[in-house]
């Protein structure tokens, strides 16, 4: 009995001892049920840290509601201001069918892409697709990522540079006969070389030192900001609807003349020689790019099984729809027959639109501040396919900030289609991340559970989604170069 008694005593003293490093630190930290959780957070945290390349914030999203926020304001931006020109070329109804059909096909492909992440214990995007698919398809997701990046910087200096050429009219539109009132808005002046050479190359000089900063985490505020804007945007632009509605009823309208009548249904209209279904299709693709983002929102979640992660992407898929339903039919009731680019583009009907002007300014700061975000990922996705890290040096840092944002300036200067641009990166650069690489993972990841209906359904799904979004890309350049000649 001793013996026996001695063996179990020696037994426990040897776990303790190998155990007794785990325990001072256990003790040193957990002293309380609130210390437990902040234990757990602690350790999410390291390894989210892990797996976010160097630069990159991490999304901090420890509630459900909190990741059902991240996702939705990874998806929501400045991209669902363009639907204006598409709505009339598809008609009010199928564009709206259309938006809910790539709401469930964004479902589908990220419930798909989380699936693969748990089957294969890897929350990272890259590193499951290249264990899976390949050097080849993570290399296309490591190229498209950083084009995708690198386009929006493009797109949001265009932007950038036609709002201060319309907020600087309101102050100066009766100096010169050269300036048209603002409600009349023209690009006479502000569509000049010279002029957008001028005003895009001052803000770059203020831009160049926020993005060769490396570590851009004092910077979140203004994420928040953006958020802000961006609704501020779309509060007004339901307000005003009622307005402009009720202005082309009573001074456009006429119910004998078929070309004042607002395009209900007719979809016809989107299979002219631009092909404008598919890149309309494209530029709904880009309004629900969120997949590069699931992942650390999965990696963020305690506990991220199946039944949260349905819940976290079901509403903040929905909670998207809502919002561009709101755009889009405001976009709808205020332009029913000519398209701008961007709907705060609009001719206004107002004499001052105070309101409006506010939300232009608010716009251009929100992507002022986004452009340094999104270089930066842009910045990590570069080194990493150059360099085999994401370790960003000084020198090549100046040298890659600098050189980005001239060619980003001169590429905006020379073409700047903004909705053509929102329809080229979503042919290809959403298409390939969003549904080709996670509808593909997903299958392979699958297989042998599917039937073979399943498979043959499967399959046809990821081929259609990618085709439509490969062929508005393919004409997007084509309109790009058909432009410029």
């Amino acid at each position: 009995m001793n013996t026996e008694s001695e063996k179990k005593t020696a037994d426990n003293k040897i776990i303790n001892f190998e155990n007794v490093e785990v325990n001072i630190k256990i003790q040193q930290i957990v002293t309380s049920e609130r210390d437990i959780n902040k234990a757990q957070e602690i350790v999410s945290n390291e390894e989210n840290k892990k797996q976010t390349p160097q630069g990159q914030e991490t999304i901090k999203s420890n509630t459900i509601s909190g990741a059902i926020f991240a996702m939705t304001a990874l998806s929501i931006g400045t991209g669902c201001l363009t639907f204006t020109k598409k709505i009339i070329q598809f008609g009010f109804v199928w564009f709206g069918v259309t938006l809910i059909l790539g709401g469930i096909a964004t479902y589908w492909t990220l419930s798909g892409l989380i699936r693969a992440a748990r089957k294969k214990g890897d929350s990272e995007y890259s590193s499951i697709v290249k264990k899976e698919l390949g050097s080849f398809p993570a290399m296309l997701v490591d190229i498209m990522t950083c084009l995708y990046s690198w386009g929006l910087i493009i797109t949001y200096e265009i932007i950038m540079n036609t709002l201060v050429g319309r907020v600087i009219y309101v102050f100066f539109k009766d100096d010169e006969p050269i300036y048209p009132s603002f409600g009349t808005y023209e690009d006479k002046v502000w569509d000049k070389l010279k002029i957008k050479a001028l005003v895009l190359g001052a803000i770059n000089i203020v831009l160049i030192p926020l993005c060769i900063l490396k570590d851009i985490s004092k910077m979140k505020f203004f994420s928040l900001f953006g958020i802000i804007a961006l609704f501020y945007t779309i509060i007004v632009l339901v307000i005003q609807s009622y307005f402009y509605w009720n202005h082309y009823l009573d001074n456009v309208y006429v119910k004998d003349d078929s070309s004042t009548h607002a395009n209900w249904y007719d979809i016809t209209r989107a299979f002219n020689g631009n092909l404008d279904f598919f890149t309309g299709f494209a530029t709904i693709v880009f309004s629900f790019s969120c997949h590069q983002g699931a992942l650390p929102v999965y990696r963020s979640l305690n506990p991220n099984d199946d039944k949260v992660m349905t819940k976290v992407f079901s509403r903040s898929i929905i909670l998207d729809l809502i919002i561009y339903f709101m755009i889009y039919i405001a976009s709808f009731l205020t332009n029913p027959l000519k398209s701008d680019d961007l709907i705060i583009f609009r001719e206004s009907i107002f004499n001052n639109d105070i309101f409006m002007n506010i939300a232009k300014i608010a716009i251009f700061l929100e992507l002022f501040f986004l452009i340094p975000s999104n270089y930066n990922s842009f910045r990590c996705s570069l080194f990493h396919i150059i360099f085999g890290n994401e370790n960003i040096r000084t020198i090549p840092n100046i040298i890659l900030t600098i050189a980005t944002l001239i060619i980003s300036a001169v590429i905006g200067i020379l073409y700047s289609e903004i909705s053509n641009y929102i329809s080229l990166l979503g042919g290809f650069c959403c298409t390939t991340y969003c549904f080709f690489v996670p509808g593909w993972l997903m299958i392979k990841v699958e297989w042998k559970e599917m039937s073979m209906l399943k498979r043959v359904i499967s399959i046809i799904l990821v081929a259609i989604l990618s085709l439509f979004g490969f062929i508005g890309g393919i004409m997007s350049v084509i309109i790009c170069f058909r432009g410029r000649v």
